[in-house]
């Protein structure tokens, strides 16, 4: 009996004496920080996880969307988790970084830092403005300088265009026949007397749109108690108002030239005129005015006579 308060004592001794805490270091968060990436490597680091801590900062809540409190958050931790694993030049790289970021930046503890860790964090603080500097090698080159190429002289301009105008059509090919009816009345004072017929006019180009050529009327008229026949030769030198096409012209001519009357009696003369001619596809409308000079005057005919003439294109081109 005597040995079992002996036995107890040790056992009392030990219960006596405190548990020992785990050890723990305060973190400091970027203010009004809601990052839950960076609580999570804050929680890791003040229980001494430093390797998961570590692994936390490589993961996109840590690395992606951050404010720049944050930012310079992350590369001190980094420099702080690097240091303790024993990684010092991957600390100092980090904090490199965040004196990059702002050189008066302190480390996100509550508590004093070891002297290993205080002492490479201001040796740091001295030394990164010269590591952050651009190496000779990697500093801007200087552009390299084009050579000079003495610029070659422009390019002699073009030899001006000269306008192919087309051939011009010999007599032949140029030549155009049209036949058709004719209708005239003299406008004297008398009164109209009309007279109706055959109409045939041939005609070649000369230059410039200027064409001439020659005619021949035949018209008669059953009106009066003896028929009254007409025959009449005429040139004609025609201008283009409106520069024909396969469709459409006009132009105006002159005419002039000696006729015949007849049968009983006979008289002869000549008439001279102006006339307007309108080309529609094959067909040629002209109207025109002419005064005549003849030897008789039979039924009272008036020298000034109107007419009418419609023809179709029987030849040319």
């Amino acid at each position: 009996m005597k040995s079992l308060p002996l036995a107890v004592l040790p056992l009392m001794t030990l219960l006596a004496v405190p548990a020992v805490a785990a050890p723990r270091v305060k973190i400091i968060l970027p203010e009004k920080t809601k990052n839950t990436c960076i609580r999570k490597v804050a929680r890791l680091s003040s229980t001494l996880k430093y390797e998961a801590a570590l692994a936390g900062l490589a993961e996109p809540g840590c690395t992606q969307d951050l404010g720049t409190d944050e930012q310079l958050w992350v590369s001190l931790m980094e420099g702080m988790l690097h240091q303790a694993l024993g990684q010092t030049p991957q600390a100092e790289d980090a904090f490199c970084r965040a004196f990059k970021q702002e050189e008066l930046a302190s480390l996100p503890l509550a508590d004093k830092p070891t002297a290993e860790l205080d002492g490479l964090f201001e040796k740091m603080r001295v030394e990164c403005p010269e590591r952050n500097k651009p190496k000779p090698e990697q500093a801007e080159a200087p552009a390299p300088v084009a050579p000079v190429v003495e610029a070659a002289p422009p390019p002699a301009p073009p030899p001006p265009a000269v306008e192919e105008t087309p051939p011009a059509l010999s007599l032949a090919d140029s030549f155009e026949l049209y036949a058709g009816v004719h209708g005239e009345a003299d406008v004297g004072s008398s009164g109209p007397l009309p007279l109706g017929g055959l109409s045939v006019h041939g005609s070649v180009h000369l230059l410039h749109g200027l064409r001439a050529g020659v005619g021949l009327t035949a018209l008669g008229s059953p009106r009066f108690a003896s028929a009254i026949g007409l025959v009449h030769a005429d040139v004609r030198l025609a201008y283009p108002v409106i520069a024909r096409t396969e469709s459409f012209g006009l132009h105006v001519f002159a005419t002039g030239g000696p006729l015949l009357y007849g049968p009983s009696p006979m008289a002869v003369g000549g008439r001279a005129g102006l006339g307007l001619a309108m080309d529609v596809s094959k067909v040629r409308v002209s109207l025109g005015g002419s005064y005549e000079w003849r030897s008789h005057y039979r039924l009272d005919y008036a020298a000034p006579m109107a007419w009418l003439e419609v023809g179709w294109k029987i030849a040319g081109r």
